[in-house]
């Protein structure tokens, strides 16, 4: 794509008004995700595969090769809508096929079989999300584009307290955690319905056919060799990569194994673990809605910066917890956090991109975080195991939480030194 073509979309982009119903559909996907994300990967898939045979390291292992796997293609999927100048088709085939392995797992009898489908439906739903985040700039503006994303982040654990409960109805304790997963995956799809409808494409490419050639693999996969070779052009992009690799690790890993950790660590129920859940997810809805004001307010990186330093805190002060009362406490700083993060960092993101190029970004923005969700729950697990086997069995999962408070460490250094400038020449990629 030429400089003058770019800039003439992004005006056309500018001067279109953006319907309320097609913000409302963006921010209402958000609540649709995670009820996915908070039952299926954070509350109810681990302890009831554990409790069923895998180990700790078979499930820590499916977690990494599914996140190997978008890891390995969620950059060509970014650059390859980009070239289409569509996003909808893509987060629609995700979509689908997340809540129909959702489905599955909630009808299989075989532990394989579970762990295969979950694999699929993490693969499905991480590639969905590159997707939906690059379609931000499509309903909003430079100007509430931090607010837009606190309400959709906002909206989201809203939709994970709803979920929880709603599927609380149906589950269990034990085998009959089981019973979770197919309401989840009919709440993923009643949810998400209204983006498919009411959001559109840009369309910036000259409206190419809607789903992707030979031709176009090809082309997206050049312009991705392209984006590697020239990252450095654009200021501050390779340490935010970095940088979000690193604290992704660890709050990638916190989202899977926080029930395991509470179970298993704190020795808190299910009872317990649920009333956990929903004050942290209060809160994220908190940390969503101030954060989006603080990034307007401040920035994304001081934003970033300051809740980074909080994640830090926080998980010191988990290894230190001995019993379910701190945990309350615990549990909803951890809430306030995740809010704050998603909101800043995809808006950093879109201050470091020129906009023809966002899809892309967005792809290596998804290719640190799923690399972290491959390297971060191995070495959870292997921490676990070596503890386990170095008879330090009361402390393993505590080792487990210091692995991530070094990677927070890192992530804050690497990513500090960053401005958050708005990115304004759009020539350097088409020069290259």
């Amino acid at each position: 794509m030429s400089s003058s073509t770019s800039t003439a979309a992004a005006a056309r982009l500018s001067s279109v008004a953006i319907p309320a119903s097609a913000v409302v559909a963006w921010i209402l996907y958000d609540f649709a995700n995670t009820i996915f994300s908070l039952n299926v990967v954070s509350r109810y898939f681990g302890p009831w595969i554990l409790d069923e045979g895998a180990s700790d390291l078979t499930y820590g292992a499916v977690v990494a090769v599914s996140g190997l796997a978008i890891a390995l293609v969620s950059p060509v999927l970014g650059a390859l809508s980009d070239r289409m100048g569509r996003r909808m088709p893509f987060l629609i085939v995700f979509t689908l096929a997340c809540v129909a392995a959702t489905f599955g797992i909630g009808l299989t009898g075989s532990v394989w079989t579970a762990l295969l489908l979950f694999a699929l439906a993490n693969i499905a739903f991480q590639s969905g999300l590159i997707f939906y985040d690059a379609l931000l700039p499509r309903v909003s503006r430079e100007a509430n584009r931090g607010r837009i994303s606190g309400y959709g982040v906002a909206a989201g654990y809203v939709g994970a307290i709803v979920g929880l409960f709603l599927v609380g109805i149906f589950a269990g304790e034990g085998d009959a955690r089981q019973d979770a997963f197919i309401p989840t995956a009919v709440l993923f799809l009643l949810f998400a319905l209204p983006i498919f409808f009411l959001v559109r494409d840009q369309g910036t490419q000259g409206d190419r056919s809607t789903f992707p050639t030979a031709r176009d693999v090809r082309a997206a996969m050049g312009q991705l060799r392209h984006t590697f070779v020239h990252s450095g052009q654009y200021p501050g992009l390779r340490r935010f990569i970095l940088s979000r690799f690193l604290y992704a690790d660890a709050i990638n890993t916190i989202i899977v194994s926080m029930a395991i950790y509470a179970e298993r660590a704190i020795g808190m129920d299910d009872a317990q673990i649920d009333t956990l859940l929903a004050l942290s997810i209060v809160f994220a809805v908190l940390g969503g809605l101030v954060g989006g004001f603080v990034v307007e307010r401040y920035g994304p990186r001081r934003t970033l910066g300051a809740v980074l330093f909080g994640w830090t805190v926080t998980l010191l002060l988990t290894m230190a917890a001995m019993g379910p009362t701190i945990f309350y406490v615990i549990g909803p700083l951890i809430g306030v956090l995740l809010g704050a993060t998603w909101t800043s960092d995809r808006v950093f993101l879109t201050r470091l991109s020129p906009p023809q190029y966002l899809g892309e970004f967005f792809g290596l923005y998804g290719l640190a975080g799923k690399f972290a969700g491959v390297v971060g729950p191995l070495i959870w697990a292997a921490t676990v195991e070596l503890a386990r086997l170095a008879g330090l069995e009361s402390v393993a999962y505590r080792a487990a939480v210091g692995t991530l408070v070094v990677a927070i460490v890192l992530g804050y250094l690497a990513v500090r030194p960053v401005s958050d400038e708005l990115y304004r020449d759009e020539s350097v990629m088409g020069d290259g």
